[in-house]
């Protein structure tokens, strides 16, 4: 949990001072010390932050379980199409082969499946 604060204060000699105080975190639950501030302030306020930071944790979920299955589909397809990519090559080459062509059948087949190979050795770039 990320975490910044800052706070400055001014004071004048005719005894007047201002305050700012500035707080950032990424937690969607605000420090209890701001919410017993805002009770001393307007108390039906904290409730309505405590519901809304209850919207924000369960959309917070969803989405992750959202990303989560994305990921895994793309993940997927991408073995999938690898797959299906080498299936192509190899019967690319033997079709070549069968019809006169050996040498290129061999290059294409050999082709085809060393770059896959160097695809999923290498990893991916992004």
């Amino acid at each position: 949990m990320a975490n910044r604060s800052t706070h400055a204060q001014v004071k004048r000699k005719g005894g007047d001072h201002l305050t700012i105080q500035q707080q950032e975190t990424d937690s969607p639950v605000l420090p209890v010390a701001q919410l017993e501030q805002l009770q001393a302030f307007k108390p039906d306020a904290v409730d309505w932050i405590i519901n809304q930071t209850r919207i924000e944790a369960e959309h917070r979920r969803k989405m992750d379980n959202r990303i989560n299955l994305f990921t895994f589909i793309e993940h997927m397809l991408g073995q999938l199409f690898a797959f299906l990519i080498g299936i192509a090559g190899v019967i690319g080459g033997v079709y070549a082969s069968v019809n006169g062509q050996p040498t290129a059948g061999g290059a294409i087949a050999a082709a085809a499946l060393t770059g896959l190979a160097v695809v999923f050795l290498t990893g991916r770039s992004n």
